[in-house]
């Protein structure tokens, strides 16, 4: 009797590993977060812009005691995201990145805002004035009671209809136009799992130097 139990409890084990158990190869899917139970996700990496001053003579040995004089470098890095990981993409990425430094550049050294705004104001009025009176017509004997006299006849109506219609347009330009000498990419990265940036560095010295290579060579 007890070999008959313990073989019915090791067959039923059997069954139920086996109907529970994964097949190989079978991955389960992932659980899916509704849209209205999503959130941004905060914890990215950003760098803004940063400048580098020459210090005046004997004032540099510490930054406590760095009396700055003229801009050394402004390094600024752009971001971009790269929709897949592939290296098309990657490569994509990494020239839109390039040309967003750029643009924050030279946003950071020239950017023009103008502010407009506009108010339209339509308004319609549409006014109507109706009376009906009965009366009787000359040379025809009308018979009429006491009760048609009243029945409809003898009323006015009045009709005023104001359709208003007001349209605000708010505008901002902002413009950002220039030339970039000097500046060159030093340092280009992936970020996360699809997101690559690049920084770009500005350098006085590598300006001055463009503007006397395009005189001397180039004729500019």
């Amino acid at each position: 009797m007890k070999y008959k139990l313990a073989l019915m409890a090791a067959l039923l084990t059997t069954v139920y590993g086996c109907s529970t158990a994964r097949p190989n190869g079978v991955i389960e899917a992932p659980k899916v977060t509704p849209l209205a139970s999503q959130e941004l996700n905060t914890s990215f990496v950003g760098q803004g812009i940063k400048i580098e001053w020459d210090c005046k003579y004997f004032t540099g040995m510490f930054d406590a005691t760095c009396i700055r004089s003229n801009i050394k470098a402004i390094e600024v890095t752009g971001y971009a995201p790269t929709f897949g990981n592939s290296e098309a993409m990657r490569e994509n990425a990494f020239d839109v990145a390039h040309d967003r430094a750029l643009e924050r550049l030279i946003r950071f050294v020239r950017q023009d805002i103008s502010s407009q705004r506009v108010t339209q104001t339509m308004a319609k009025n549409l006014e109507v004035a109706k009376d009906r009176i009965k009366q009787r017509i000359e040379g025809e004997a009308v018979a009429m009671s006491d009760k048609d006299v009243d029945k409809e006849s003898n009323f006015s109506v009045r009709e005023n209809t104001n359709d208003a219609v007001r349209n605000v347009v708010s505008t901002i330009r902002t413009n950002a136009q220039g030339i970039i000498r000097g500046a060159r990419p030093i340092n280009q990265r992936v970020v996360d799992r699809q997101t690559v940036s690049v920084t770009i560095r500005w350098e006085a010295l590598a300006a001055e130097a463009v503007i006397d290579i395009q005189k001397k060579y180039f004729n500019q």
